[in-house]
């Protein structure tokens, strides 16, 4: 899908002036042939990641409607299909070449893309536990192991000043934050206390850090060019992440962190609400599905303090919060269908 190309769903990097990250002699090769053709399959893992998400949403309700085991259990056996397809297309287009796969990792917009990958693997080994759990364990320890590695290599490809002449915006957290606090809480459901807590404290120090840089560039950077600006509801992933992590190892008990964590995440809902008039696009794209894993997991989430809150109204408002979250992304879905049925009439 060569109009993913320079769109949001690779992260919305735009270029203020071409830079490190962008060489001159690649640039011919991202708009045509292998490069754009991995490109394209690694971005649509939006997909999965957010179909991930939202069976997480539905597991996490299980406590208050049962059947909803069943639903989760069927999205996250469809976000591991699409996972699945997408990865080996990637693989397939040069993905398992040392040289492109440093090329992408060093793209300021699919070297993060490219964090999808484990972080769908963990949400997925961690659901499925409940059949075995040794099985997950090893599958966790190979993809919080690749995480571990993307995050790294990309940091230290940006700490070289690779995004000097790139626009920062939220999109850089999910591998860097939100995978850390994603394999905390899998870690927790796997049983590995230790692991979970040293996660943790990974997703944590570089939210603060890195965030606060983030932040920092968007308030005096200016403006993000309009394609980019979905991004900016990636802010709502570190606290919904962070505060499923730390509820996951204290047993679903929300004390005065996992309260400190709904109140961030309330307050980062809000101001997107605030923001939405500026994320609009002028029309549908598959970069749109920037979307999904924000609203999965902050439904996610919120639906985790409904239940701890033990609420008289708990089980309408989980209620609530399900049927949007998944009325959203089945939007997204027969947009993302109609796009595709669009295109292949006019090809």
């Amino acid at each position: 899908m060569t109009d993913m190309v320079d769109t949001t769903e690779h992260t919305g990097t735009a270029p203020r002036g071409r830079g490190p990250a962008c060489p001159a002699d690649d640039i011919v090769s991202d708009i045509n042939g292998p490069r754009a053709t991995r490109a394209a399959r690694i971005r649509l893992l939006s997909i999965s990641l957010g179909t991930a998400g939202l069976g997480g949403a539905w597991q996490a309700a299980v406590t208050t409607f049962p059947p909803a085991l069943q639903v989760s259990d069927a999205l996250f056996t469809v976000s591991g299909l699409i996972w699945l397809v997408l990865l080996a297309q990637y693989l397939r287009h040069g993905g398992t070449r040392w040289r492109n796969l440093r090329h992408d990792l060093r793209h300021p917009g699919d070297g993060v893309t490219l964090g999808y990958v484990p972080i769908i693997g963990m949400l997925i080994a961690g659901h499925f536990s409940r059949y075995g759990i040794t099985g997950p364990r090893w599958a966790y320890a190979v993809f919080v192991t690749v995480a571990a590695l993307i995050a790294a290599r990309l940091l230290a490809h940006w700490l070289t000043g690779a995004l000097s002449a790139t626009v920062l915006h939220p999109g850089y957290l999910l591998p860097v934050t939100s995978a850390p606090f994603v394999a905390s809480a899998v870690a927790s459901t796997l049983r590995l206390p230790g692991v979970a807590d040293a996660a943790f404290a990974v997703g944590l120090l570089y939210w603060l850090a890195f965030g606060t840089v983030i932040l920092g560039s968007l308030v005096t950077g200016g403006p993000l060019p309009g394609p980019a600006r979905p991004a900016l509801t990636v802010l709502t992933i570190p606290p919904a992440t962070g505060g499923i992590a730390w509820t996951a190892a204290h047993k679903g008990v929300f004390d005065a962190v996992g309260y400190g964590f709904a109140g961030t995440l309330l307050f980062t809902v809000l101001l997107v609400v605030f923001l939405l008039p500026d994320l609009r696009q002028p029309s549908f794209h598959p970069g749109l599905w920037i979307f999904s894993f924000p609203i999965a997991a902050s439904t996610n989430f919120a639906i985790r303090w409904v239940h701890a809150s033990a609420l008289p109204e708990g089980p309408a408002l989980t209620g609530i919060l399900l049927t949007g979250a998944t009325a959203a992304l089945g939007l997204l879905a027969a947009a993302t269908l109609l796009h595709r049925a669009r295109r292949t009439l006019s090809s």
